[in-house]
């Protein structure tokens, strides 16, 4: 019996029993209504068919390709008594952070997505690569958005798995590794490893196998490297109408492209290309990781790039390089030459004040500076079956940097009356043009454990 709430209801016991056993029967009669079509639920369905075109579009999918890297470092560096740099030593290091898919969006136009987590970002995620390749013309590749720029042998060879030594040569030092450590007019890297960039590129492989007839000619135009400093001078939108001149430290090329750009900073483009000739196995196309395999021939490239950096538009900067390999089962001889012209602006030091005061206003100065260098490598196998892993390599490295240009006065902690700078340069009066070098001669052990693991 269903017993009804307190107060006055509109139905007696019967009532009640009467509505629920007519409601039991009405449930009944559903169920079986339903029951066909719940057993057919139960069993699996047949799906459509797809259409010719979409089981291609998804076919293509299943070839996508996920990939990145990490490197993991312990260094005892640092000088001991402190004096420009910070004392370093006993440090665990994580750099070279990538993660990134390459996925197919038509057929043979591969679509690839890279991201990095700068080490000097704390980690912070950007977009490192977006472009699309279109590979349909035979012989040709057409790529377009935001690439790696051909220049060079270690600017592709960015990641922490395609390089065998710890740090890389002075000339692609990386603001996000330890690879050098400069003071006031030391050479800088002309160009740091892995610049990418958002503009175009095209490239040719000629069918003619002849040691006079290269293997590739690339041509690209790119945004190009930017300013040091122009994060304080930011792209122009409808909150921000005006651009603030240049700052009181001076203008110079961001070497470490460290400003992620995803547009240009000026009208002026940067153009450039790159021309390879090889011979054996590595006629490959590059990049080819180092010790990927191994590969028996010489490879010849020649490099160059230039434009304007600055919003004004005044300031230039131009690089030329030429690498080569020479490569015989296991043993490896690669080296590269690069010579790099730019501009800069730096403040005026007032000669005849006392030292950390500049002209006032602050004047800012143009100069000229040349930063030129080579590293040659030495890679041999030590242990081509070593008890545990793949294989063990030795790795020789000497590495050269100049830097040729006007004597610059260090300050520390000015005050321009608005802004408090740790440190900058300054250009004193009829300061002499002076030569300054570094020099590096990294040896290591490359231990290989397996295809996605190595010390």
């Amino acid at each position: 019996m269903v017993v009804a709430p307190r107060g006055k209801s509109r139905y007696t016991d019967r009532d009640v029993i009467h509505i629920t056993s007519k409601t039991f029967r009405c449930q009944i009669a559903l169920f079986a209504a339903l029951f066909p079509i719940m057993a057919a639920a139960q069993e699996p369905a047949a799906s459509a068919p797809l259409s010719p075109a979409a089981e291609a579009f998804f076919r293509r999918f299943q070839h996508t390709r996920l990939f990145g890297s990490m490197s993991l470092n312990w260094r005892n560096v640092g000088p001991k008594e402190p004096g420009f740099e910070t004392q370093i030593q006993d440090q665990l290091h994580l750099a070279d952070l990538y993660i990134g898919l390459e996925a197919p969006a038509l057929e043979k136009v591969p679509f690839v997505l890279e991201f990095h987590m700068p080490t000097a970002q704390q980690g912070r995620v950007e977009l490192n690569q977006m472009y699309v390749e279109y590979n349909r013309v035979r012989r040709m590749k057409f790529t377009g958005g935001k690439f790696l720029v051909p220049f060079g042998r270690y600017n592709e060879l960015y990641r922490g798995d395609q390089f065998l030594a710890v740090t890389r040569p002075l000339l692609y030092a990386s603001p996000d590794s330890l690879d050098l450590v400069v003071r006031p007019n030391s050479p800088r890297p002309p160009i740091s490893s892995g610049y990418a960039d958002v503009g175009v590129r095209v490239s040719w492989y000629p069918v003619v196998v002849h040691p006079l007839v290269p293997v590739e000619i690339t041509g690209f135009v790119v945004n190009g490297i930017g300013e040091a400093k122009n994060r304080i001078r930011t792209f122009p939108n409808p909150q921000n109408l005006g651009i603030p001149g240049p700052s009181t430290n001076g203008v110079q090329p961001d070497f470490g492209h460290v400003n992620n750009n995803l547009a240009d900073n000026n009208n002026a483009k940067t153009g450039g290309g790159r021309i390879v000739f090889a011979l054996g196995d590595l006629r490959l196309p590059f990049p080819v990781p180092e010790q990927a395999a191994d590969l028996n021939g010489v490879l010849l490239g020649f490099s160059g790039m230039g434009g304007q950096y600055d919003l004004e538009g005044q300031l230039n900067y131009h690089m030329l390089g030429a690498d080569w390999s020479m490569e015989y089962q296991g043993i490896g001889l690669s080296g590269e030459v690069m010579y790099s012209n730019n501009h800069f602006l730096a403040p005026l030091h007032v000669s005849s004040a006392a030292a950390g005061t500049l002209v006032t206003p602050i004047q800012q100065t143009r100069h000229n500076e040349h930063i030129y260098g080579y590293f040659v490598q030495a890679v041999f196998p030590i242990m081509r079956k070593p008890p545990a892993g793949e294989r063990v390599t030795g790795v020789l490295v000497f590495t050269l940097l100049y830097r040729r240009g006007p004597l610059l006065d260090f300050l520390l902690n000015y005050n321009d009356g608005t802004n408090t700078f740790e440190s900058l340069v300054a250009y004193r009066e009829g300061a002499p043009y002076v030569t300054r070098h570094i020099d590096k001669f990294p040896a290591g052990v490359h231990w290989k454990f397996s295809s996605r693991f190595a010390d």
